[in-house]
């Protein structure tokens, strides 16, 4: 019998999905469940956070609140559905300060308000160490569900925003190098909610993730989902000056910080190539880092040089 720290999370979680049948509308294996209401589909996403796995050196309360509120709403972001709310459980040590458990719940309620959702209520329980679950419900029209499973050959890959800093973060924080916006990146992310409704209502998009494990792994899941392979271009990924330079003076390649680390709570999608620039009038920010072709091969070019994409990211139990 194989013990998890040999398996890895990646593997417990696909033999798992092997062992469920599901009869709503989207089940286990995407970024939330979908339940069909209707009128529009109810989604429901799930995730925990806690002292071993999670929390790095110097995070506050406040934050530790705000970090198991956002997790949970990119997840519903992805699906492109509207946040309505979280329900938070807690395990807590019985020797923990009050005022301790006010601030992470402050936190909790600061992102809610935020991504304009509330925080709904929850349940707390005796812990030896902080672990916090948060599930977080939204809602989004019938036409407009995002799944990771709608690519098709000839459809760009695209993301949000920009990669590898909250990697940079972490790293920073090891290294005790001056990146205090990779820090907050790590401590602070920000989910790409109102992003995540403009892709839903676009009608231009046709798979959708966010980049929670890191961008390869990402990349994988998609093409698993929807049986097709991605070509990525290193140099069209962006990536913001800060990160370059804790990757020089770390030693640390930049392709770990930016590839594998995860953290970055952006959004990867596809998009029908004469949809592109529609969306990006609506979310300027938006690049184009690959296509979708036929095959299940994903590759990497950087500088001409064609590689395979590894299949690997951040994974617990490792």
């Amino acid at each position: 019998m194989a013990r998890l720290d040999d398996l890895g999370e990646k593997a417990i979680v696909s033999r798992i999905l092997e062992s469920l049948e599901s009869g709503v509308a989207v089940g286990p294996g995407d970024d939330a469940a979908a339940i069909d209401m209707g009128s529009y589909y109810l989604v429901i996403s799930t995730d925990i956070i806690s002292k071993a796995s999670h929390l790095p050196l110097g995070m506050t309360d406040w934050q530790i609140g705000w970090m198991v509120a956002a997790v949970n709403y990119s997840d519903i972001a992805a699906m492109g559905a509207e946040p309505l709310g979280l329900l938070l459980a807690m395990g807590l040590p019985r020797d923990l300060e009050d005022n301790r458990v006010m601030a992470m719940v402050q936190g909790a309620d600061d992102c809610s308000r935020k991504m304009g959702a509330s925080l709904l209520g929850g349940d707390t329980k005796e812990a030896a160490e902080i672990i916090l679950t948060g599930t977080a419900l939204g809602k989004v029209e019938k036409g407009g569900l995002l799944t990771r499973g709608g690519a098709a050959p000839g459809d760009l890959l695209a993301i949000t925003g920009e990669l590898g800093l909250a990697a940079a973060g972490f790293v920073s924080i090891r290294e005790e190098i001056d990146c205090p916006e990779g820090r907050k990146a790590l401590m602070e992310p920000w989910p790409r909610t109102k992003e995540g409704r403009t892709l839903s209502r676009s009608g231009h998009v046709t798979a959708c993730i966010d980049i929670s494990d890191g961008l390869a792994h990402s990349v994988h899941l998609l093409s698993t989902a929807s049986g097709v392979a991605f070509e990525l271009e290193w140099e069209s990924i962006p990536v913001r000056w800060d990160v370059t330079q804790v990757a020089e003076i770390s030693g640390i390649d930049i392709e770990e910080l930016v590839l594998f680390f995860g953290g970055d709570y952006e959004l990867l999608f596809t998009i029908a190539p004469d949809g592109l620039e529609d969306l990006k009038r609506e979310i300027p920010d938006i690049r184009v880092i690959g296509r979708a072709v036929e095959g299940r091969e994903n590759i990497l070019t950087r500088q001409g040089k064609i590689v395979n994409l590894e299949n690997r990211g951040w994974e617990h139990f490792g």
